[in-house]
Order: C-alpha cells, then sequence, then structure tokens
C-alpha cells in the first residue's frame, strides 16, 4: 500500500436556519504525514483546496439566488 503525505481529509458543510435565510459553513482538517514535508505539502494543498471549495460555494450560491428569483 502507497501512502501519502495527506492520509486524511475530514470536511463538514454546516448549515443553519438565519433570519434572513440559511447560512452555510464550510470547516475542515487536513492531517498529514512525513513531518516537516507532510507539513510542507498539507500547507500548500490546503490552501488551493479551500480556493476550489470557496469558489464551488460561490457558483452554488449564485445558482441558488438566480433560482430563487425565479
Amino acid at each position: 500500500m502507497l501512502r501519502g503525505p495527506v492520509p486524511h481529509v475530514v470536511e463538514a458543510f454546516l448549515l443553519t436556519e438565519q433570519p434572513a435565510g440559511t447560512r452555510l459553513v464550510y470547516e475542515g482538517t487536513l492531517g498529514t504525514d512525513l513531518w516537516r514535508a507532510g507539513a510542507w505539502w498539507g500547507a500548500k494543498v490546503a490552501g488551493r483546496w479551500e480556493a476550489t471549495v470557496a469558489a464551488s460555494l460561490a457558483s452554488v450560491k449564485e445558482e441558488a439566488e438566480r433560482r430563487a428569483q425565479s
């Protein structure tokens, strides 16, 4: 079995009802191995992954708002 420097990722998308609508919060934890090298790689991957999730959520929000106006 081959293992990389990021053995696990735990993500949660939390929805809460607010007076003005629904609030969505993204939380994630990235586990790393390989000591300093793994921590370095995890920091590189985490930034890119957070940007990807943010872009995806922005797209979902835009579409949901478009549909709500119809």
